[in-house]
C-alpha cells in the first residue's frame, strides 16, 4: 500500500468514525434522559426512602457521561488537526465540520451536569 492509499484510509476512518460518534452521542442522549426521567418519575410518585436511593443510578451514569464527553470534546481537537493535515497532503478543499461534534459533547456534559445537580437537590430536599 503506498503513501496516497494509506492517507486516503486514514481519511475514510476519520469520516467514518465522526459520523459514528455523532449518532451515538445522540443515542445516549435519549437513553440517559429516558432512563433518568422514568427513575425520577418513580421517586417522585413513590416519596419513600427507599426509592430516593435509585436516585445513585442517574446520577452516577451522568456524571460518567459527562467527564466522558468533556474528554471527548478535548480531544476532537486533534482529530481535526489531523484531518485538515491529511485535506492539505491530498489537495481537498474541505473536511467534515468536526466542531459540531464537539459542540453536541459539550451541550452533552452541560445537559448530563444540571440533570445530575437536579438529583443531588431532590436527593437532599425531595
Amino acid at each position: 500500500m503506498d503513501r496516497q492509499d494509506l492517507i486516503w484510509h486514514q481519511f475514510e476512518l476519520h469520516v467514518g468514525l465522526y459520523k459514528h460518534y455523532l449518532e451515538l452521542t445522540l443515542k445516549i442522549n435519549a437513553a440517559y434522559y429516558a432512563i433518568a426521567g422514568a427513575i425520577v418519575s418513580y421517586v417522585l410518585a413513590h416519596p419513600d426512602g427507599m426509592s430516593r436511593a435509585g436516585l445513585f443510578v442517574p446520577l452516577v451514569l451522568g456524571v460518567g457521561l459527562a467527564g466522558l464527553c468533556l474528554y471527548g470534546a478535548l480531544m476532537l481537537r486533534f482529530t481535526r488537526d489531523e484531518m485538515i493535515a491529511i485535506r492539505d497532503e491530498l489537495g481537498l478543499q474541505t473536511i467534515p465540520e468536526i466542531r459540531v461534534l464537539s459542540v453536541l459533547l459539550w451541550i452533552s456534559a452541560g445537559g448530563f451536569l444540571v440533570v445530575s445537580a437536579g438529583i443531588v437537590v431532590m436527593w437532599f430536599h425531595g
